[in-house]
């Protein structure tokens, strides 16, 4: 038996030992780049848009809730984000209403930006040429579809192409960001710095932490300093970018220097320091903590990362001849580094959550795609290089792979896994509802998050009928968890102002804090019966002249959520710092 390592044929050998030309399955060279990664991309977004209009079974989790409540009160930021994800809600609800496709929508356009960002900074930095001028890796829509691809199929950027979270526009601004700096850096590209600037500013109006791809270009500059190719006005605009990623940050600055700047309180409250807006624990430092953010990083991302790891070794390692492709590759790996080591070392302090370092896949998903295209431009090569040799006397031809007779190469290997992969992961997500009806898999799925709001209110709301018969009074609810507030707000006929506890009941504060009417001061509610959702019932009968438990609501999956009634608001004494609007 021949072993894969050892070429059958001059014909089967490595096809990255001859020169590269476009392959006949992979696009004629003068097609434009963008076509092949468009249709999919159009596929894919009419495919959710179907899906969330006519079949998807999830209610608003609690984050959505959360920023549909902030984009019905827009304002210039909010406690723990700027105002960019509100101001996407806002355009959605304004086109279809307060309604989930309404409020996810942004979601599915970010994804299909994010996508052909991924596919054009792919096809950009694949643009190599060697020492004659002949191209290596063709500008064409082979490998700009790969990188689409990877992006689509990556199971952390399928679920934030549906759930309106900040994750999916941060995601494509961090790639437009990107793709705009290849430009500006290697291309000379003199438009590339206003985009970069506007990509920049946009993208921290919905997440802070695309300031740690400032950084990552910096690192790629100085690394690459004598080979960049930048306009002799680098420096004007350079000043240019500055001065529009400025502009990005006003919003944030203005509110919290009128707030008395809560959202440094919040950030140092999530890395446990002095100061923050909980308490500070110390150093204790749980290895699970970095094990776990390590273990969730494989599984959000999966087999992408070993084909950007290959890729990486490929195109890093290579001879002089192929410095283009050398310039692209440290630029997609510069890019992602510091976001990534970031996150890595906060777990050092506290845990981290999954989805905190997305930004620095991004690159990686394109250095995996160039990888994956140019893997199969290898893999079909070596197949008919097979198929032409004589079977042998048994009627076979020679043993070429590493599980199967036909000729594979990791890369290959790499990115079939990866596609199914993808498509087990991202058509499951899609109807997780349904694993409620296999035992042993019901309590690990994680559906009560994506499930229940609607039954919830509908529970709440009878409560609330019972209760105006009782008192006759009007009923308000409150929540200890901003979360149930903002879905039982969203879901609730007539959309009430439901009012959340957490910062008086020992939690951390709520955006509910900063506004006027959710304030748990107001004196209109004095003496009125409540519907009352999480904490105990000695909480709760410290404000109301009587609380009597009503057990769990219809949808509630969460087993420390329990439900109240209660009689009589007393109130709950002096107000916190800030109550702005």
């Amino acid at each position: 038996m021949t072993t894969p390592a050892e070429p059958l044929h001059p014909s089967v050998g490595r096809a990255h030992d001859r020169p590269r030309h476009p392959s006949p399955r992979g696009g004629a060279p003068n097609r434009p780049w963008w076509v092949a990664p468009l249709a999919l991309t159009l596929a894919i977004t009419i495919a959710r848009l179907v899906y969330l209009a006519l079949f998807c079974p999830y209610t608003l989790i609690e984050d959505e809730a959360h920023y549909w409540e902030w984009s019905r009160r827009l304002d210039w930021s909010y406690y723990t984000k700027g105002p960019g994800i509100a101001l996407a809600i806002r355009a959605g609800t304004w086109l279809f209403g307060d309604t989930e496709f309404g409020v996810r929508f942004p979601a599915v356009i970010a994804a299909a930006i994010g996508a052909m960002s991924i596919a054009g900074l792919a096809a950009d930095v694949s643009r190599g040429r060697d020492r004659h001028g002949h191209p290596l890796v063709p500008m064409n829509g082979r490998v700009a579809f790969f990188a689409a691809a990877v992006f689509m199929l990556t199971p952390i950027t399928q679920l934030v192409g549906f759930v309106s979270t900040i994750d999916g526009p941060f995601v494509a601004c961090w790639a437009l960001a990107c793709w705009a700096a290849w430009r500006a850096l290697g291309r000379a590209s003199v438009w590339a710095w206003v985009e970069l600037g506007l990509a920049l500013a946009v993208g921290f109006l919905f997440k802070y932490t695309i300031l740690l791809l400032l950084p990552g270009l910096l690192l790629y500059a100085v690394l690459r300093r004598r080979r960049m190719k930048l306009t002799r006005s680098w420096p004007a605009l350079a000043g240019i970018t500055s001065a529009l990623m400025v502009v990005g940050l006003l919003p944030v600055l203005i509110w919290n220097a009128r707030e008395g700047w809560p959202t440094l309180r919040h950030l140092g409250g999530h890395l446990g320091v002095k100061g923050g807006d909980m308490p500070s624990t110390g150093w204790n430092y749980d290895p699970n903590w970095t094990l776990e953010f390590i273990g969730t990083q494989v599984g959000i991302v999966g087999p992408a990362l070993a084909l950007a790891a290959l890729g990486a070794v490929r195109w890093m390692g290579r001879g002089p001849s192929d410095r283009t492709h050398r310039a692209g590759a440290a630029f997609l790996i510069c890019a992602a580094l510091p976001i990534l080591f970031f996150y890595l070392l906060v777990t050092l302090k506290t845990e981290a959550e999954g989805n905190w370092a997305l930004g620095g896949y991004a690159t990686l998903m394109a250095l995996a795609g160039w990888f994956a295209a140019d893997s199969m431009v290898e893999y079909r090569r070596r197949i008919a290089a097979w198929l032409a040799l004589p079977p042998g006397p048994s009627g076979h031809r020679p043993w070429a792979g590493y599980i199967r007779r036909k000729p594979e190469i990791p890369g290959q290997i790499l990115w079939h896994v990866t596609v199914g992969y993808g498509l087990i992961v991202g058509v499951g997500m899609l109807r997780l509802d349904l694993l409620d009806y296999i035992p042993p898999l019901k309590d690990l799925a994680p559906a009560g998050r994506f499930m229940g709001a609607d039954q919830m209110a509908a529970h709440v709301t009878e409560e609330a009928a019972k209760l105006r018969d009782q008192t006759g009074k009007e009923p308000f609810v409150v929540t200890q968890h901003y979360g149930r507030a903002s879905q039982l707000a969203f879901y609730l006929p007539g959309h009430p102002s439901v009012l959340c506890t957490s910062s008086r009941m020992a939690g951390r504060r709520t955006q509910y804090d900063f506004w006027r009417d959710t304030s748990l001061d107001d004196p209109a509610l004095l003496g009125r019966p409540a519907v009352m959702l999480g904490a105990t019932p000695e909480q709760w009968r410290t404000v109301f002249a009587e609380a009597h438990p009503l057990g769990k609501l219809r949808g509630e999956r969460k087993l420390q959520r329990p439900a109240f009634t209660g009689i009589g608001y007393l109130g709950f004494g002096a107000p916190p710092a800030s109550t702005s609007r």
